[in-house]
């Protein structure tokens, strides 16, 4: 591989791994039925919070089309990390600070899952065409010490202000197994992500606490409360909701989780706020069909409809959304039912029952473009971050103008 590995002190500390041998039988069908039984306490509604569904979504800035989205087209690229800063990179998220910013989070290391892996922050400042070196938020080490247990790894991480201004980090720690022994950990900073507040684990499961991961970006409330889209892995994959209100200090006052689909096979739903109290959810396919899945509320984000094939393909891989000033829905996805060697922009003008394409801005043969993240800023311009060949977290900037072009002009100006 032409990049370096990252040093990793707390992999070389490691021990060396110990002869595996079979479990007996009984042990055997015992920890099958804990699992069992563990998924099943997963599948129903864990109550730790309020049991009642949001009246309204917090006030969205007005859908007025400024100059910039209006203007010539406006494109540009950027790399949220600098070549060879790790090996590996992936699952990055961005938000826009209350200042005006640009703040994205990712993981690097020497491979998904390694012990080697840490969670990254890097900045955009405001009129600056270059990101700021990144900056260690968290790794196995840290999370071990903050949380107080064993941490094996790290993994996905999300971010995003709050109605105060307040930017919460909430990031996947697994002190067991595979990402299906996950669980969740908030993080929150008062000076737009300079310094952050001591991990807190979140309890989610009532059996083992496990099986908890995020992806995508979170829902505002007019009551304070945060929904943050995460899904369940363990046993069988289904999506959930985590209903989160902010307590004193930056901390979690208290929390609902909240299954959204009884359909197996369907994880890191992505939500677009519509009108009304009426919300689309969009969802990753694990099932044979590999079709992009989307359901609908009519109570803010509380109750959905049964999933439905939207039209799209969907390699097992994540999408994201955005609704646009303009009303329609903004959709960056991998057009395929295999592989993620493409990603592609896609538009929507009827709350995403139907899907018109629109630039394709990467496609090469065996590469990885995928875990695609999206925001608009301020002015209106539209910011999206994804995995580029595991190796870097690339960053696209780009108007309304640019989005309307033909594909072909759009694609030719993405190149």
């Amino acid at each position: 591989h032409p990049y370096p590995s990252m040093p990793s002190p707390l992999h070389d500390a490691l021990p060396p791994a110990a002869t595996s041998k079979p479990l007996p039988l009984a042990h055997r069908a015992v920890l099958i039925a804990l699992t069992l039984g563990a998924a099943l306490l997963a599948s129903t509604n864990h109550i730790s919070g309020s049991d009642v569904a949001p009246d309204e979504m917090a006030a969205s800035p007005a859908r007025i089309i400024s100059a910039t989205e209006t203007a010539s087209p406006q494109f540009r690229q950027s790399w949220v990390n600098p070549r060879g800063h790790t090996t590996a990179a992936h699952s990055s998220a961005i938000c826009v600070l209350p200042g005006g910013d640009l703040l994205s989070v990712w993981y690097g290391g020497t491979r998904e899952g390694a012990a080697d892996v840490a969670i990254f922050t890097a900045r955009l400042r405001t009129g600056s065409p270059t990101w700021d070196s990144p900056r260690r938020v968290v790794d196995r080490g840290t999370a071990e010490a903050e949380l107080g247990r064993s941490v094996k790894k790290v993994g996905n991480a999300v971010i995003f202000p709050d109605r105060s201004g307040l930017i919460w980090m909430v990031y996947v720690s697994v002190s067991m197994g595979g990402w299906s022994g996950s669980a969740l950990n908030v993080k929150t900073s008062r000076d737009e992500g300079h310094t952050w507040t001591a991990s807190e684990r979140l309890t989610l499961n009532p059996f083992l606490n496990v099986s908890s991961l995020v992806r995508n970006k979170p829902i505002l409330t007019g009551d304070g409360r945060i929904g943050l889209p995460v899904y369940h892995e363990f046993a069988w994959k289904f999506p959930q909701m985590l209903w989160l209100t902010p307590g004193p200090g930056g901390t979690v006052l208290d929390y609902r989780i909240r299954n959204l689909s009884t359909q197996a096979g369907l994880i890191q739903p992505t939500l677009v706020p519509l009108d009304d109290d009426r919300m689309l959810m969009m969802l990753r396919d694990g099932n044979p069909e590999r079709r992009l899945q989307t359901a609908y509320s009519d109570d803010n984000g509380w109750t959905w409809s049964n999933p439905q094939d939207c039209g799209l393909p969907n390699p097992d891989s994540a999408v994201d959304a955005l609704r646009l000033r303009d009303g329609r829905i903004l959709l960056v996805h991998n057009h395929a039912a295999s592989g993620r060697e493409n990603l592609r922009l896609s538009v929507s003008s009827d709350d995403g029952r139907t899907w018109q394409p629109r630039a394709m801005i990467e496609s090469t043969a065996k590469k990885e473009y995928s875990y695609p993240y999206l925001v608009e800023d301020q002015q209106g311009l539209i910011h999206l971050t994804y995995t580029w060949h595991r190796e870097r977290i690339k960053h696209l900037e780009f108007n309304l103008a640019w989005l309307n072009a033909p594909a072909t002009l759009a694609e030719s100006l993405a190149q």
